[in-house]
């Protein structure tokens, strides 16, 4: 994604920021998003979407364990938004674009959508970047993602 936001940055949105300190904050809510969100939201994905799609058996204690992670992590995310429109300040960034695929599905088709609908902060950046026309043109795309 990276390589993209970088070619295309004159194409509108600068994804990585304008400034160093903004791309700082960039890089380190990206690993936030890589090394504390996406593990668990992938589990939760996984288990309760695509198993059961495939046949799959779904493992319950995987289960949980992703949904008190997950909380945890929401928790951090709403304590930053409260303070800020986006992850990174008050600028889309490629940190916040990170979370929509994953973060569809969470919310969309996994019946978990409480987890971002019950944090007030977390909950309002969801809205605005999930309402994105760019973000619903790629849903548009790939209908299997609606």
């Amino acid at each position: 994604m990276g390589y993209f936001a970088e070619k295309y940055k004159d194409q509108g949105s600068d994804l990585f920021g304008k400034t160093i300190e903004q791309k700082g904050l960039v890089e380190q809510w990206l690993e936030v998003e890589a090394h504390n969100f996406h593990p668990p939201i992938y589990d939760l994905v996984i288990n309760l979407l695509f198993a059961p799609l495939m046949g799959a058996p779904s493992d319950q204690k995987v289960i949980e364990e992703s949904d008190k992670k997950l909380e945890k992590v929401l928790d951090v995310y709403e304590e930053r938004l409260s303070k800020s429109k986006y992850l990174a300040g008050d600028f889309f960034s490629l940190a916040d674009l990170s979370h929509l695929p994953f973060g569809h599905y969470l919310v969309n088709q996994t019946g978990r959508g409480n987890l971002v609908r019950e944090r007030t902060h977390v909950s309002a950046w969801w809205d605005d970047i999930s309402n994105r026309p760019s973000w619903k043109k790629v849903l548009q795309l790939y209908k299997y993602a609606v």
